[in-house]
């Protein structure tokens, strides 16, 4: 069964300032690309992954014309209209997710040094 990605991708950033007054957070380079470039980079290679739910809100925009650019992934963004914080955005993300599918999140602004395939298709 495929898996389905939820990125939280909505915050204003602002422990990041002022980087983040005219750039998401999740679209600061780091080590030569954007933050959500290396995500997706990882999430592009792995098999079994259905839909990838990316929830957007301030500078979204960015976000969308950054994924729809330099990714063919199935991915739908959700619109948080209002920062209620990441559980509410998750929450947001699943009322748009099928409910017996098994679902990874995976934070819109920490990149991590994982075998992800391992965890997506679990243990042997």
């Amino acid at each position: 069964m495929a898996v389905n990605v939820i990125i939280p991708a909505a915050g204003v950033g602002t422990r990041l300032r002022p980087h983040t007054h005219t750039s998401p957070k999740a679209l600061l380079p780091v080590a030569g690309q954007p933050i959500m470039g290396h995500i997706l980079e990882r999430l592009s290679a792995l098999k079994d992954i259905g839909t990838t739910r990316i929830v957007i809100g301030f500078l979204g925009d960015q976000i969308e014309e950054f994924v729809q650019k330099k990714f063919d992934l199935p991915v739908r963004f959700v619109h948080q209209r209002e920062l209620l914080g990441l559980g509410y955005a998750v929450h947001l993300a699943l009322e748009d997710t099928p409910d017996d599918s098994p679902v990874l999140i995976i934070l819109g602004d920490t990149i991590l040094d994982v075998d992800l395939a391992a965890f997506v298709t679990g243990p042997d």
